[in-house]
């Protein structure tokens, strides 16, 4: 087995699917610290990720860029617990919400949500932008939140259980969380309700403590 090392800053949604798909297959790996744009960045990043973007995986002397890539190949290189369905359609479903996952959501939880409650002050030494905040708060994660209300099969997103949907949208639902807010259960029951277990869950309690743990470090 070749020895597998991720760059990435582990509270990055994208690095943290990464990071749930190798938990969850039990596959160990080494973690080099590295954040977009920085100066400090090692030169093995820098000469091997073609958009300078996290995260980045090495595997043996070769490597992978892109969270979705990244995924891909790990599902088929790992099959032994898979994170794709047997069913085709149920597969395209499961990719399509990764897809709406790292985009809509992204954008959301991560880009309005997290980076200004969360980021501004600790990391990027300005004040919030309270434009972004409350576009995030009363536009997009309604719109998200109604959305999944009609997507949830139970405790997964797809009827044939847990699936690299969930491992995407939980990824990056946990932006969400480590900036304080949760979709209200009076008004999305089932979004809320899932959403609530599948970050509890073993696999992503886990990853939050430890993004907690750096979050704290920030000071």
């Amino acid at each position: 087995m070749s020895k597998i090392t991720l760059y990435g800053a582990p509270i990055s949604p994208y690095v943290r699917k990464v990071r749930a798909v190798l938990a969850y297959k039990d596959i160990p790996f080494d973690l080099v610290f590295v954040i977009p744009q920085s100066p400090d960045q090692p030169e093995e990043f820098k000469a091997n990720s073609p958009l300078g973007k996290i995260p980045l995986l090495k595997v043996g002397e070769r490597y992978l860029s892109d969270s979705s890539v990244i995924c891909a190949w790990l599902e088929r290189e790992y099959p032994e617990k898979p994170l794709l369905p047997d069913d085709n359609f149920e597969t395209a479903q499961a990719l399509w919400f990764e897809e709406y996952a790292g985009s809509v959501m992204t954008t959301a939880m991560a880009g309005h949500l997290f980076a200004e409650v969360v980021l501004a002050k600790a990391v990027f030494n300005r004040e919030p932008l309270q434009s972004d905040i409350d576009k995030a708060l009363n536009v997009e994660l309604p719109a998200i939140f109604d959305y999944l209300e009609t997507q949830v099969a139970g405790d997964t997103l797809l009827a044939s259980g847990f699936s690299l949907a969930d491992v995407a949208v939980g990824s990056i639902s946990t932006a969400m969380l480590l900036a304080g807010h949760a979709a209200d259960p009076k008004i999305w029951p089932n979004t809320a309700r899932y959403l609530s277990a599948l970050l509890e869950g073993e696999l992503f309690s886990g990853l939050i403590n430890e993004d907690k743990q750096l979050l704290a470090s920030f000071g």
